[in-house]
């Protein structure tokens, strides 16, 4: 390395740079555009919850998320500022780490706000926790994404062009059942909640939950969409109307085409 020093230069061409930052501009927007919550539209639109989470959240807050959705999430809403720490599941994709990962960290990190994003299945899986939480009585707060249904499992059978089954949740209020343990449990059904709710979870001195149902037919439109993901969403639609399951494309058309 020291005897490649002397022939490197810096680069003066800026044009990929400038490709770069033009094309993040746009996605920006784009994703910025998906995250609304206007009045009295339902279900509520995950990424609104992502943003506002984001919006409201401390500059130096721990985030932890579940794989599935709330690391979608987290990726494209949450503003990692150079403080702010993001702790999930990244190599292995193991659920239910978030609620485990956020207890540590809040022990960790006494004094910095600590915010666990779940989606319904990885909460479930390890909702005992929230029994160690009480006990333990450390201030994390907790947002469930509740669509009822394991929902990034049935987008990937999707774009494999299979039916979905084995991934529908029995509908859970998340907020009594922080609420049996001694944590402060609010539930949220309505985008005007959003802001509010997670204010006041945040603005808690213990332990809190926002149990937020959000809209189970959202897609993950990835940066490209190559012709196997278009052929597998376009065999599941047939199959879906041969099956009589045609109400699901129209959620689908309706929460993603008609914002």
């Amino acid at each position: 390395m020291i005897a490649l020093k002397p022939h490197l230069h810096q680069k003066s061409d800026k044009d990929h740079l400038k490709t770069s930052l033009d094309h993040y501009k746009k996605a920006r927007r784009e994703l910025d555009l998906d995250a609304i919550g206007e009045t009295g539209h339902t279900p509520i639109h995950p990424q609104y919850v992502a943003r506002m989470v984001n919006e409201l959240a401390a500059d130096d807050a721990v985030f932890t998320c579940d794989v599935g959705t709330p690391t979608i999430w987290a990726a494209r809403y949450l503003n990692m500022n150079g403080k702010r720490r993001l702790l999930g599941s990244f190599s292995h994709g193991s659920m239910a780490n978030a609620l485990p990962q956020a207890i540590g960290a809040q022990q960790v990190f006494p004094d910095r706000q600590v915010i666990s994003l779940s989606g319904d299945g990885g909460f479930s899986m390890l909702m005992g926790d929230l029994v160690s939480l009480r006990q333990l009585n450390l201030p994390v707060k907790i947002v469930v994404f509740n669509n009822g249904a394991l929902s990034f499992v049935e987008l990937e059978m999707k774009a494999a062009g299979i039916l979905t089954y084995g991934t529908d949740l029995i509908k859970t209020d998340f907020s009594k059942v922080a609420e049996a343990v001694g944590i402060l449990g609010l539930r949220v059904e309505k985008p005007e909640q959003v802001k509010p709710m997670l204010a006041q979870a945040l603005a808690h001195r213990g332990p809190a939950l926002v149990d937020v149902v959000v809209n189970r037919q959202e897609l993950l439109i990835p940066p490209t969409v190559n012709l196997e993901v278009i052929k597998g969403f376009t065999l599941y639609m047939i199959k879906a109307v041969l099956n009589g399951r045609g109400d699901e494309i129209l959620d689908l058309a309706k929460t993603n085409l008609f914002r």
